[in-house]
């Protein structure tokens, strides 16, 4: 295809191109709100171009782009590209200018604050972020919902108990909890979890924030702390107004968290290799959409015990953890893995469907022809069978399967798309098993826990709280049990774990 036929087919949507020259290098990186439009207008009648952009097209050979959701994820992508390649062409973004992050410093009790340095520190880095005051909102929201201190003190543990440092006034004001005063009433333990919940704020998980508000609201208002359950009310206020600004922006952390996570020096690698790879997979199973967003769901029930399902998601041929799930089956009995697989699929798209969320492209079921027949029935009964490609793989030849084909479609093992397909399907079994563990290790620790005489469940989450397993709860001595439930307890445990 020429250069001029590449230009005539590009899309009419929003991207970043770059040009390269007959050596294969990139000279120039563009962002454009129509890709089309934006780069027809280099290829006019020369005597329409300034002397910069004639210099420029006479060294074009080549072109590439990518295609993102908005003119904002152009923007970034665009800085990103423009400072790890560093084209000859580009002059505006060539300096030290660039957007800001907001960073989770790696110290004891962290702070959290913006800056435009990107470095390898040992600090998460969320953004970057399209403007500073975008940055700062949020930083403000987390500095509402969480007493953080702002200092530079360097608070080691021999500092803060030696009494170098004195409460400042944003501790006198009630907007830090004075973690650098050895008084401080706030564990480094639960200030951690303020660091987990901001992380999870940062990445877009407001939901499950809210839901803990409104769970935690609920308890305190049923145990008549009124003045509690009104702090919960107020933090839960604050979210959901946050919230609602990401789905009224339609370009918010949400969305556009696969581009603004990864690091700027990985960014520009991943996006030339996926690109190649989603179009390899597309042709090879004969899709007619770009497979952007994947699913694939794989059952586990070892045993028949314990059975959970879990759904894992790609975007972009990268796995996007965020949005993993985990089912625990509710509805079959037994180790069912057909209606199981209908059940969960069913579910997840239900869920889909009611929250406007998009659906994927492509779905992968880990199984043979009866696990892909249930899930094409839930997926018919929710009238959404004909909005996706549904496959189903079946591990013993690597065989595809595809609906409506009696013929399996097998794959190069070397090609690049059934080596993305072996991996999302590997990624469901391994989240799948580490979620099915968890759950009989819990219900063998409980097992366990509760056939002492005298151990419900409070006595059971202070031991776990405290030893952190039954093996070491076992080794503990009678001194030590003491300490967390009582000598006449400790006695009854030391007697039935022997």
């Amino acid at each position: 295809m020429t250069l001029r036929e590449k230009v005539e087919n590009l899309p009419h949507e929003p991207g970043v191109y770059r040009y390269l020259d007959s050596g294969g290098t990139i000279i120039y990186v563009g962002k454009a709100k129509d890709l089309r439009k934006r780069v027809s207008q280099y290829f006019r009648p020369r005597e329409q171009l300034d002397r910069k952009t004639q210099a420029l097209v006479e060294h074009i050979a080549d072109l590439r782009y990518t295609v993102v959701e908005t003119e904002e994820d152009a923007l970034l992508l665009e800085n990103n590209l423009i400072k790890q390649l560093q084209p000859h062409y580009n002059i505006l973004l060539k300096d030290d200018k660039t957007y800001p992050w907001i960073a989770i410093r790696a110290e004891r009790f962290p702070r959290v604050e913006i800056t435009r340095r990107y470095e390898k520190d040992g600090s998460r880095y969320y953004g970057p972020y399209a403007s500073s005051q975008r940055a700062r909102a949020l930083l403000n929201l987390i500095s509402n919902l969480y007493k953080l201190r702002t200092c530079a003190h360097n608070l080691s543990a021999d500092a803060v108990k030696s009494g170098k440092f004195r409460p400042c006034l944003n501790a006198h004001i009630g907007r830090c909890e004075a973690v650098c005063s050895a008084g401080s009433s706030l564990t480094e333990e639960e200030y951690m979890s303020r660091i987990g919940e901001i992380d999870s704020l940062l990445r877009g998980h407001t939901r499950s924030l809210m839901a803990e508000c409104r769970q935690k609201m609920a308890q305190a208002a049923s145990n008549l702390q009124f003045e509690l359950a009104q702090q919960w009310k107020e933090r839960l206020a604050l979210l959901e107004a946050h919230h609602e600004q990401i789905k009224s922006s339609g370009h918010g952390i949400v969305d556009m968290e696969t581009i603004k996570l990864l690091k700027p020096k990985e960014l520009p690698r991943r996006i030339e290799k996926s690109q190649k790879v989603m179009e390899q997979l597309r042709d090879d199973l004969g899709m007619t959409e770009l497979p952007r967003h994947i699913e694939c769901f794989d059952n586990s029930n070892i045993q028949g015990t314990n059975p959970v399902a879990a759904c894992v998601v790609f975007r972009d041929a990268i796995p996007s953890k965020k949005d993993y799930r985990h089912f625990l089956i509710k509805t079959v009995v037994g180790a069912n893995d057909y209606a199981s697989m209908k059940e969960v699929v069913n579910r997840r798209y239900s869920r889909l469907l009611a929250e406007g969320e998009e659906l994927p492209q492509l779905v992968v079921i880990d199984g043979g022809k009866g696990q892909l027949r249930f899930a094409l029935e839930a997926l018919t009964e929710l009238g959404i069978r004909e909005r996706m490609f549904v496959v189903g793989l079946a591990e013993r030849l690597e065989e595809l399967i595809i609906p409506g084909d009696p013929t399996p479609l097998w794959l190069d093992r070397n090609s690049s798309s059934l080596r993305v397909l072996m991996h999302i399907r590997d990624e469901a079994h391994r989240f799948g098993i580490t979620h099915h563990r968890a759950r009989r290790s819990a219900a063998q620790i409980q097992s366990e826990l509760r056939s002492i005489p005298g151990v419900g469940p409070a006595t059971e989450a202070k031991l776990l709280k405290k030893f952190k397993s039954v093996k070491r709860i076992r080794e503990a001595s009678l001194e030590e049990l003491s300490e967390v439930i009582g000598p006449a307890l400790a006695g009854k445990i030391k007697d039935e774990m022997k």
